[in-house]
């Protein structure tokens, strides 16, 4: 089965990247500055420079150039206001409006300590309306993205108590349940036992509906049932879009085609993907099984060998067969060839993604893979947020290493970040102090001490010392090499320093005893692998390599996907809360945004980001 690890990664490697999501104040970004407002801008700065008393005649610059579009300058110009000069409805403005930019420019901890500066909290008591529900707002969009989830839910619900207009109203709750969608299902457990009756309404109709994730009509079924238990529930009277009055009910498809690659080198990552895919299929005619409230809509499975024929021949007879939706397939080459049409008859969910696509995407297709792309933005972005500038990179040195550190490399410089070395060590590496000891500069370190010796004295102790500008140490590889990684880092000197690897480094099966060589190192994790992420743990074989384990997830979500498609494709789309990863759709490409979790003693914790 190992033999086999390398060529999965043939066909998971070309993908897309994706960013982390934006929380969304309320300032209106636009594609490009708007020139005379900012040419306004400029003639208030210039102004102020004539001034004695300059910090209101900046604030209103910078409040000029954020409503420009400009988020990255108005947020230096603010800095040249000086708080203490305003007075307080100046300083309110200044304080509203460092926090929009705040979180625009993901500095989520700066934006959350503004609302906690003394004159602020004094000053909220005088609040008018309007005010009040612009801070409400930012408030808890400060605190989703801190992780402060049950604050954020309960900001929201106090938000939607001041509306009287239902659509706003409305609004409030479609943004909480596209927040809830993306909560593990351990949380929404919470509501079971909370003390707060609104948010236990919430939290019991969103694990409900996770529960039924493969099923709109049982999601549908759940809400009328939870309705009736909860009549006077806000969620009730103005219920999130998918549950209201005006939302159109397709029903799923009632055939689905598989397209896989079934011989040959692909036959056994074939087979795994395969297994998870039916894996959620079973769990749904056991959900089916067990309610009396809808008959069963789980589709036809129809599947076709792609290494037995072209890729094209498969697709029409799947299509003539009466295929409502084609899952496959699987093969980049494959996937290029269908992005090589102007439109496909039927929707088609392709299992990888292609990154160097040019011109206007294939209509009905839609790219899913499980590239370490996805992961290496969400790393970057999260490094960039914590500070850190400096990075050393290690990477195994074949394709899918080498195509991840070069976009890495790409993205990171793009933010204005540094790699300072980049390791790229072969598969067979099993010392790699070695290889770490020149990005650490160790080897010139011991260089001088023997020049030390040499020179002065013989018997002069000396320990060799690593450079001290590295900031993060990114890791890619299987959790055997990442074994061995950490503890040559720790051992040349760089114990200090925070290490971060993709979920390739975690397979979902606890090893205490191997693992505490990874202590306190931090990875971008799929969901299936940590505990109380899904409502039910999935159980890929764990003779299985890592690589293949998440191939049997990506099965399970492609399962997942072809079923709530539609909700994907909706003007305010939820994610679909997957095994690897959270999936939303933009421009054909599906999205995976991952979870972040940390070893610790040997044991896995899930960490916020």
């Amino acid at each position: 089965m190992i033999a086999f690890a390398g060529c999965i990664l043939a066909f998971i490697g070309g993908c897309a990247p994706t960013t982390d999501r934006v929380i969304g104040p309320s300032i209106a970004t636009i594609d490009a500055p708007d020139i005379s407002v900012l040419e306004k801008a400029n003639e208030l700065l210039a102004q102020a420079a004539l001034t004695d008393q300059p910090d209101s005649i900046i604030l209103n610059a910078a409040s000029l150039i954020a409503s420009a579009g400009d988020i990255a300058q108005s947020a230096k110009v603010l800095t040249a206001v000086n708080p203490d000069n305003l007075n307080d409805s100046a300083f309110i403005e200044y304080s509203l409006l460092g926090i929009e930019l705040d979180l625009i420019l993901a500095n989520w901890a700066q934006a959350a300590a503004r609302f906690e500066t003394d004159r602020f909290i004094f000053l909220s008591a005088t609040f008018d309306r309007e005010l009040r529900l612009r801070t409400l707002r930012l408030q808890a969009d400060a605190n989703f993205a801190l992780g402060n989830f049950e604050q954020s839910l309960l900001t929201s619900i106090q938000l939607a108590q001041l509306f009287d207009r239902q659509s706003d109203v409305r609004d409030v709750h479609n943004k909480m349940w596209r927040q809830l969608n993306e909560l593990s299902y351990g949380f929404l457990q919470q509501g079971q036992n909370h003390q707060n009756s609104q948010l236990a309404g919430w939290l019991q109709l969103a694990e409900l509906c996770r529960k039924y994730q493969s099923s709109q009509q049982a999601q549908i079924q759940q809400y009328n049932s939870w309705q009736l238990r909860w009549k006077t529930h806000p969620a009730a009277l103005v219920p999130p879009q998918l549950f209201s009055s005006d939302f159109t009910y397709t029903a799923p498809p009632a055939q689905v085609a598989l397209l896989l690659p079934l011989k040959d080198q692909y036959k056994v990552p074939s087979y795994t993907l395969l297994d998870g895919f039916m894996g959620a299929y079973y769990e749904l005619l056991a959900q089916d099984s067990e309610s009396y409230l809808f008959d069963s809509d789980a589709p036809r499975v129809r599947i076709y060998d792609t290494s037995a024929q072209s890729v094209e021949k498969a697709y029409n007879n799947a299509v003539d067969d009466g295929a409502e939706i084609i899952v496959g397939p699987m093969r980049q080459s494959d996937v290029e060839a269908l992005l090589a049409l102007p439109e496909l008859p039927v929707p088609t969910i392709g299992l990888n993604r292609v990154d160097h696509s040019t011109g206007d995407p294939t209509k009905n297709l839609y790219q899913f893979g499980i590239s370490p792309l996805d992961e290496m933005v969400q790393i970057a972005d999260r490094a960039w947020q914590n500070g850190q500038r400096n990075v050393v990179l290690v990477a195994p040195d074949n394709n899918w290493g080498s195509d991840a550190s070069t976009f890495f490399n790409q993205y990171w410089a793009s933010k204005g970040g540094i790699v300072l070395d980049a390791v790229a060590y072969p598969s067979s590496t099993n010392d790699f102090t070695p290889l770490l000891k020149a990005p650490l500069q160790i080897d010139l370190s011991e260089e001088r001490g023997l020049q030390l010796k040499r020179f002065i004295n013989s018997r002069v102790n000396f320990t060799a010392r690593r450079r001290q500008d590295i900031d993060l140490v990114v890791v890619l590889g299987y959790p055997v090499r990442a074994r061995q990684i950490k503890p040559a880092l720790d051992f040349l000197y760089a114990s200090d320093i925070p290490v971060v690897a993709t979920s390739h480094v975690y397979n979902g099966t606890e090893q205490m005893g191997l693992d505490r060589d990874l202590s306190g190192v931090e990875f971008s994790a799929m969901p299936w692998t940590l505990p109380g992420q899904m409502p039910h743990q999935l159980k890929p074989d764990q003779r299985l390599h890592t690589a293949y384990r998440h191939l049997y997830a990506m099965g399970y979500d492609a399962f997942l996907l072809h079923r709530n498609l539609q909700n994907l494709t909706a003007e305010q789309a939820t994610p679909v809360f997957g095994a690897t990863g959270l999936l939303s759709l933009s421009d054909g490409i599906i999205k995976r945004q991952a979870k972040w979790a940390q070893f610790k003693r040997g044991k896995v914790r899930e960490i916020q980001p």
